[in-house]
């Protein structure tokens, strides 16, 4: 039977199995290797290629398909740096040069190795210039955000081409509305701007919308349902539509909003990640900072404020702060292993959570609040005890917002809680891992593009002790709760 009419996860593992049996018979045959590799694949565990990869290639060095998933491995597991190394074996290092230039560039560059990664890439984009197109937007998606990692808002307008990358996720391209460019100018324009990528991206980027109401622009907004309510109040000055998120590039709008649309009119069309090129492009030399705009609405505001008072004469004394460790995506298979592996890699466990809410020095001035929605708790779990959950219950992202307007502080893992609380202007503790994503920068414990924000950074992949002990320091160092009225 093909692989490809294997359709269900249990037919796979049974392949898997009768593979693996074959395999401990003749462990020397190359095609079980190749066998069970494409099995792992399809099961979509590509983390669990790299010993497989490695007992190919010690039996054939410099077979290509291995060594693309030995390196396929080492970036899944965090191990970028021997991913880098890995791909100077690939044979397209002669044969396909700009593949292996990308390659070795992302991996660099998720290794922290950005001049290199950054020439690199730059050198892939060049020779990509007048063949793939495709090829080109991953070259420049990755090339803009290496820039972005060092601080350089430069980096926006090549990453601005991940719109065109077929590996990254989907976005919506309207018909028969012009596209925005920088040398359009914004005066009495109608724009549609329709929203991509996360919810942590969707919070940040759309802290630029102001800049662009300042140009003189009328503005509609798309967004994911889950936020509508908190973008609507946020963004008091555009009219905000509920969307669902493309998951497709190039995607045509929903019909429940195109009649929206229509009404709107609108001239020209933007993207999420056209928004920060109105600014960052001008403000090179002083640096561009995405400015705190979120709030909730007011009758949650007002719920919320119910809330607290209860919670604080119940702790008296102590700062409330907000909890997030665990991203949900670590729990669910369908999305794929990239998905998946960068969730876990971004996730703190839970007894690192529950060493944290009972440290003495921590318990005796601070009590925290679950910000997880119900559906995701039991997949993220319940610290022991000092964590509270929010009883007016989270549905959406405006009662989440509503939750932390009442807060000291939030510490939140790489996520949409975390954008969320710094686009509020909490104060907010990020614990990342060794490559974080751009907006946390690269170095020490602040980020280039986000005020008052503080970032702890693992030193050694999947290490969170040392992050966590310094969160508890961070604890100790912030501000006093704030009075109850």
């Amino acid at each position: 039977m093909e692989l490809k009419d294997l359709t269900t996860t249990a037919e796979l593992t049974r392949k898997l199995r009768t593979a693996q049996t074959r395999h401990e018979k003749n462990p020397y045959d190359l095609s079980n290797v190749s066998e069970i590799c494409q099995t792992l694949i399809a099961l979509k565990l590509e983390e669990k290629l790299l010993p497989w990869a490695e007992h190919a290639l010690a039996l054939n060095p410099n077979a290509p398909y291995f060594v693309a998933l030995r390196a396929l491995a080492l970036n899944l597991l965090g191990r970028h740096a021997e991913a880098a190394d890995a791909w100077t074996r690939d044979p397209s290092l002669l044969t396909e040069p700009a593949v292996y230039l990308l390659r070795r560039g992302y991996s660099l560059m998720m290794a922290g190795e950005f001049t290199r990664a950054i020439t690199l890439l730059d050198e892939a984009g060049r020779m990509a210039a007048s063949g793939n197109a495709g090829f080109l937007a991953a070259s420049k998606h990755f090339l803009g955000e290496a820039m972005l990692k060092t601080g350089d808002s430069r980096g926006f307008t090549h990453w601005e081409r991940r719109n065109g990358d077929s590996s990254s996720t989907g976005n919506y391209r309207p018909a028969g509305i012009p596209t925005w460019t920088s040398e359009t100018g914004l005066n009495g324009q109608r724009v549609l701007i329709t929203h991509q990528l996360g919810f942590g991206d969707n919070f940040l980027l759309a802290a630029c919308v102001d800049d662009w109401l300042d140009a003189g622009a009328s503005v509609m907004l798309t967004c994911d349902p889950q936020s509508h309510a908190l973008m609507q109040a946020s963004l008091p000055h555009c009219e905000v539509v509920s969307a669902r998120r493309p998951t497709q590039l190039h995607e045509i709008l929903p019909d429940e909003v195109q009649s929206h649309v229509e009404t709107f009119a609108p001239q020209l069309h933007a993207t999420l990640l056209h928004l920060p090129l109105l600014k960052s492009g001008a403000t090179i030399s002083s640096g561009y900072r995405f400015q705190p705009y979120i709030r909730p609405p007011l009758s949650k505001q007002q719920i919320a404020a119910e809330w607290a008072l209860h919670l604080r004469a119940q702790h008296p004394w102590k700062k409330l702060v907000g909890l997030f460790w665990d991203c949900d995506q670590r729990h669910r298979p369908e999305l794929g292993s990239i998905a998946r592996c960068w969730a876990t890699r971004r996730s703190l466990p839970l007894d690192a959570v529950n060493w944290l809410a009972e440290n003495p020095a921590v318990a005796n001035r601070v009590h925290f609040v679950n910000l997880h929605h119900p559906l995701v708790e039991p997949l993220a779990g319940a610290p022991a005890r000092n964590v509270s959950r929010y009883l007016p219950g989270i549905q959406h992202f405006d009662d989440t917002a509503a939750c932390i307007e009442q807060l000291d502080a939030v510490i939140a893992v790489d996520s949409g809680v975390a954008n969320l609380a710094a686009m509020m202007g909490t104060p907010t503790c990020v614990p990342v891992n060794t490559s974080g994503d751009w907006r946390w920068g690269s170095e020490g414990t602040t980020s280039p593009w986000i005020n008052g924000v503080t970032v702890l950074r693992q030193t050694r992949e999947g290490d969170w002790d040392p992050v966590v002990r310094d969160i508890a320091s961070w604890l100790q160092a912030t501000s006093s709760p704030r009075a109850v009225s």
